[in-house]
């Protein structure tokens, strides 16, 4: 019994499961990646670019069964949430206990509203992921409005990229049926709750140990609390780190050959293709490449770019660390008796609440 379970989970890492995704996503996204890089080598501020392109990720929050009105209203509103996200991060990043503090809140709030209101996979994903990377940067006050700004552009040259692609395909593929499902709130607060704590321990580890760039921790905790279960959160967990290991290789082999910044912007864009090609067939496969490209993305430029064997040591065990604090909170996040009970206390809570405002009035 033992062996073909076994069997079963080893065959299914090399299986790719079919897409529900459009064709058409990866190569928008690498666009809105895209575009921002080549001006910003053009110009010669390819660290400016970098900030520009990472915003340009929220074109992965296009909905494809949505008519062109509320396609752009989507785009308007997960972009000025990402701004929101980043600027907090950049904002509060001067103090280890304010920074934990803040990103924890912000991670329940992003969390709670993603599922509120049904927003499709990644969810929040993005939201924290912009807020993490904002966090991990320098604390400097003097550069925040200018580094707000060009994220700013980079979410509009996304959102315009949608508006073109809205206006240019057909109305029958944006108009299909999809199912909804409602979430009990109560359900909602705790997961919301538990994802917070674990994005507050995550950046407080980062930070506590001095790490150059802790965002790397509340990333890859955040990417496998993403499971559906606690056996799916387990399976992402080991396949984070497999990938991760693969992925890691690669980044050694381009940091090492890869100089020109033209071809380093190249790779970004075709390494985003990838990622997004398979990041909903087989995870493992995809963190092999996104891992260089997250890397790329984040330290192209930087002070560590030039140590690529001390870089990759250091994201190495930043990715562990998170994977296994995610690992541990998908097991909060999926126990059915922490779930029962929480459920049960927040019931009664409100319970207690409504009588008291009842007898204040």
């Amino acid at each position: 019994m033992k062996s073909d379970y076994l069997k079963n989970e080893l065959l299914s890492f090399f299986k790719l499961k079919p897409s529900p995704r459009s064709w058409h996503i990866p190569f928008l996204a690498g666009l809105a990646v895209g575009i921002p890089l080549m001006f910003g080598y053009f110009l010669g501020d390819i660290r400016s670019a970098l900030t520009a392109s990472l915003a340009g990720l929220v074109i992965i929050y296009i909905p494809s069964n949505s008519g062109f009105v509320e396609t752009m209203m989507k785009m308007f509103v997960c972009s000025f949430g990402m701004i929101i996200s980043y600027s907090l991060g950049l904002a509060f990043s001067f103090n280890l206990w304010i920074a934990s503090l803040v990103f924890g809140i912000l991670s329940t709030v992003a969390y709670y509203v993603a599922r509120y209101f049904n927003l499709k996979p990644p969810g929040s994903f993005f939201f924290i992921m912009m807020a993490s990377m904002a966090i991990g940067l320098p604390h400097a006050p003097e550069l925040i409005p200018k580094r707000v700004g060009i994220f700013t552009i980079g979410t509009l040259s996304a959102c315009l990229i949608c508006l073109i692609y809205s206006l240019l395909i057909s109305k029958k593929e944006l108009n299909k049926n999809v199912t909804t499902f409602n979430i009990n709130p109560y359900v909602n607060l705790v997961e919301s709750f538990i994802i917070g704590i674990c994005m507050l321990v995550s950046v407080f580890v980062g930070k506590f140990f001095n790490l150059d760039y802790p965002y790397w921790i509340p990333i890859s905790s955040l990417a496998v609390l993403q499971g559906v279960n606690s056996y799916h959160i387990w399976k992402r967990g080991l396949h984070r780190i497999i990938g991760t290991t693969i992925g890691l290789g690669i980044a050694w082999l381009i940091f090492s050959y890869v100089t020109s910044p033209l071809w380093i912007c190249i790779c970004i864009i075709t390494l985003q293709i990838i990622v997004e090609i398979l990041i909903t067939r087989h995870y493992a496969l995809a963190v092999m490449f996104l891992t260089p490209m997250g890397i790329l993305l984040a330290e192209t430029g930087s002070s560590t770019s030039l140590e690529p064997d001390y870089l990759l040591q250091m994201r190495f065990l930043e990715i562990l660390i998170g994977s296994a604090i995610g690992c541990v909170g998908g097991w909060f996040l999926y126990n059915e008796r922490i779930r029962f009970n929480s459920i049960k206390h927040l019931r009664r809570s409100k319970v207690v609440l409504r009588k008291s405002f009842q007898r204040a009035k």
